[in-house]
């Protein structure tokens, strides 16, 4: 496999994928969510793969989608259905622990991208915000789901119509991830975290994984299909034009709620 937008190191049992695009904050394209469904989907198939790392070069973790390159089709619905929600479902039904090591800001679609990973470390300078709101969007790429499950509906109603910044030691304190961890003992535990998942029963894993997730009685498939429904109407709102326009002029949106 070759890629433009992500680099994949192979250690072993431990495959780890890192956003290869920090001049815009690893920011989500067409072409890298189609690698990373790529690597999830070779992962799957891979019996030497025991564990998925997901990391960022730079800076951020990930910026969430990239607004300056665009959007290929007008109705977003129809863009989450092609593009993020393959991804993320690949990621979240692969039968191997995904770790997402959260080096900087998961900002939107990038904190849905965290959110998606089975066991989360933050780098304790690292961030999330669900900030889909301050473009006059709702949250997608699985985050009604992620969100809710991992904090509970009052906390996620806040992060999600706030878009607030959740820094690494308040989203350990409410539930987003399971260790904040210095700067100069980042890379070290990272691999500690990953040697020991991938030395774990990993078949038991793969199916708690899937038990875990029809447990809680969430279907993500209808999550996933109602977000692009959302996306469908809002992306055709005077709110989400304003929003971007707003982003790309550094300036404060204004809002009709229409």
């Amino acid at each position: 496999m070759t890629f433009n937008f992500l680099k994949l190191h192979r250690n072993g049992a431990i495959w780890t994928l890192t956003l290869h695009r920090p001049e815009v904050y690893n920011a989500l394209n067409a072409g890298l969510i189609h690698e990373i469904r790529e690597v999830a989907e070779a992962a799957q198939i891979d019996d030497e793969v025991r564990v998925l790392v997901i990391t960022g070069e730079g800076k951020a973790f990930c910026s969430g989608a990239d607004l300056k390159s665009g959007v290929s089709d007008p109705n977003l619905g129809n863009v989450l259905i092609s593009t993020y929600n393959p991804m993320i479902t690949a990621l979240r039904s692969l039968n191997k622990p995904v770790i997402g090591a959260i080096n900087g800001v998961a900002a939107g679609a990038g904190c849905s991208l965290a959110l998606a990973c089975d066991y989360i470390i933050a780098h304790e300078d690292a961030y999330f915000s669900e900030l889909f709101v301050q473009i006059g969007l709702a949250m997608d790429a699985g985050s009604t789901a992620f969100l809710i499950q991992s904090v509970g509906y009052h906390r996620a109603f806040d992060l999600a119509t706030t878009g607030r910044k959740v820094g690494a030691k308040e989203a350990k304190e409410i539930g987003l991830v399971a260790e904040v961890v210095s700067g100069s003992e980042w890379e070290g535990k990272v691999h500690e975290v990953a040697l020991a998942f991938s030395k774990k029963a990993t078949l038991a894993i793969s199916l708690m994984k899937r038990s875990l997730q029809r447990a809680y009685n969430q279907d993500l498939a209808a999550t996933l299909a109602s977000e692009a429904e959302e996306q469908t109407i809002l992306g055709q709102s005077e709110d989400f034009a304003e929003g971007v326009m707003a982003f790309m002029q550094k300036r404060a949106p204004h809002f009709k709620g229409k």
